[in-house]
């Protein structure tokens, strides 16, 4: 039986985590929160797919049907691509997280230094973070 589960698109971005029109700091973190509750939904899912996937092909191979033949009758999506679709949708509702995190944070008051020990990175990184977000918002 196969289970359809949403797919990335070829940017990697999933309907729900398209940018929305620029919000406040903490709306957009709210909706950055929100996208990453669906994805994390999403790849609950796809880990179940893959996880029956795997003992399907276990059971084929211990009785002793060949490789070759259990790879041609696999359906789609296959598990390579289930975890890709994890991967990507994971990173892009991360990158945007982190971003929101970082901006509501900084609107809050929250020196740039601050932000970086919280996130565990340089202080040029976070710099970096909110300056490339509001550069393409413009």
């Amino acid at each position: 039986m196969q289970q359809s589960l949403p797919r990335t698109t070829r940017n990697g971005i999933l309907p729900h985590m398209a940018d929305p029109a620029p919000l406040d700091p903490l709306a957009e973190l709210l909706s950055s929160l929100d996208s990453m509750l669906a994805v994390t939904d999403e790849n609950v899912a796809r880990s179940r797919m893959i996880r029956r996937r795997i003992a399907a092909i276990r059971r084929r191979v211990d009785a002793g049907t060949p490789l070759r033949e259990i790879v041609a009758a696999e359906e789609r999506p296959l598990i390579v691509e289930l975890i890709t679709d994890t991967i990507t949708a994971l990173h892009t509702v991360g990158a945007r997280l982190r971003w929101a995190e970082a901006a509501a944070l900084r609107a809050e008051g929250m020196s740039v230094t601050e932000i970086a020990t919280h996130f565990g990175v340089s202080r040029q990184r976070v710099s970096a973070l909110l300056q490339q977000r509001s550069s393409s918002d413009r």
